[in-house]
């Protein structure tokens, strides 16, 4: 049995007062639920309410408020936002690891070649030219999303990140070059995981827009 709007839009009440908030991630669970809820009143003579209410129940565990050292002790999540919040971000933070590795011992392999400090100078050359770009992208996505009419997960991770990044990453890429073989390699690597941390918000926002194009595209 196909449910009319107000049903639809009775579950999506309800997805938002269990703190299912982000367009995106609703619409998925909304989807799910809809669907059960369907099945159950083609399988039985229950009412809608009665159905809705079991199906549900069957999404307690994904709804309850919970919480990670990743996002925060101090803030709750519905635990299926926080399981996605969570995955997303140790994704970046393995593949932030893994390619500032790559970065790093490259450059070792090069120090034993070439001046060190001359490797590491060219490489905050580079870093202010990747933070630039990086940094002015950061701005316009930031405002673009701010002018969207919708809310996703991507934006929620995206959002606040122009203040932190020009706090955390500028100081990396325009210090004085390090004469000692230890700061540099610190340098290197740690301005690597920021600088790839800021790129990784260009996606975060692309994902985003992809959501909003999918959405016009589907509404009627």
């Amino acid at each position: 049995m196909k449910l009319t709007n107000q049903q639809i839009a009775q579950i999506e009440e309800t997805l938002v007062l269990n703190g299912i908030v982000y367009d995106d991630i609703k619409l998925e669970v909304l989807d799910h639920i809809a669907t059960e809820v369907q099945v159950l009143m083609d399988e039985n003579t229950l009412s809608f309410n009665d159905n809705f209410k079991i199906a549900i129940d069957k999404w307690s565990q994904e709804l309850k408020p919970s919480y990670s050292i990743y996002t925060g002790l101090n803030v709750k999540y519905p635990k299926i936002v926080l399981d996605k919040k969570v995955s997303a971000i140790k994704k970046q933070l393995f593949i932030n690891f893994s390619i500032s590795l790559i970065f790093l011992s490259t450059f070792l392999v090069l120090s034993t070649f070439y001046n060190a400090k001359l490797l590491t100078y060219y490489f905050q050359v580079g870093a202010r030219f990747v933070f630039i770009t990086g940094y002015l992208l950061l701005i316009i996505n930031t405002i673009r999303i701010r002018n969207s009419k919708i809310n996703t997960s991507f934006y929620s991770q995206h959002k606040n990140r122009v203040a932190i990044y020009i706090s955390w990453i500028y100081p990396f890429c325009f210090i004085n070059t390090p004469a000692d073989s230890t700061n540099q390699i610190m340098l290197v690597f740690t301005c690597s995981i920021m600088l790839l941390h800021l790129l990784f918000s260009s996606r975060l926002a692309m994902k985003h827009f992809e959501f909003e194009k999918k959405l016009s595209f589907t509404k009627p």
